[in-house]
């Protein structure tokens, strides 16, 4: 097993989930945590921008975040971490509770993209 493997089976085994955004906010990492929390599959998001993969994060007060106020986004724009309570929509159709991080994602100081790891609150 590669370490690249390995460290893919480790964030597979996490009980929150983990995304992978690239600078045009294409999913590019979707992990099985992910797919617990929202009930879709990897497949099901793999290559898919972030806005538009049925997610619709909305804050508390009903607000879509995906275009105007996304954590992902700013993190990817500014470099700086966040955290914030979200809601998703589930493959189910219903709305679930988060927590999500954003980081960004740098190699050699140019940003890559974004992460966001999130769990139920």
């Amino acid at each position: 097993m590669t370490h690249e493997e390995l460290f893919v089976k480790i964030l597979d085994q996490m009980p929150f989930g983990v995304y992978c955004v690239d600078t045009d906010r294409k999913i590019f990492y979707w992990s099985k945590g992910a797919e617990r929390i929202s009930g879709y599959k990897a497949e099901d998001m793999l290559g898919k921008h972030c806005f538009e993969s049925h997610l619709d994060h909305i804050n508390e007060n009903g607000t879509h975040l995906c275009h105007a106020m996304c954590p992902l986004v700013a993190t990817i724009f500014d470099g700086l971490s966040r955290e914030k309570a979200v809601w998703l929509r589930s493959k189910e159709g219903d709305r679930v509770s988060v927590l999500v991080h954003t980081e960004p994602l740098f190699q050699n100081g140019k940003t890559l993209g974004a992460i966001e790891y999130f769990y139920k609150i």
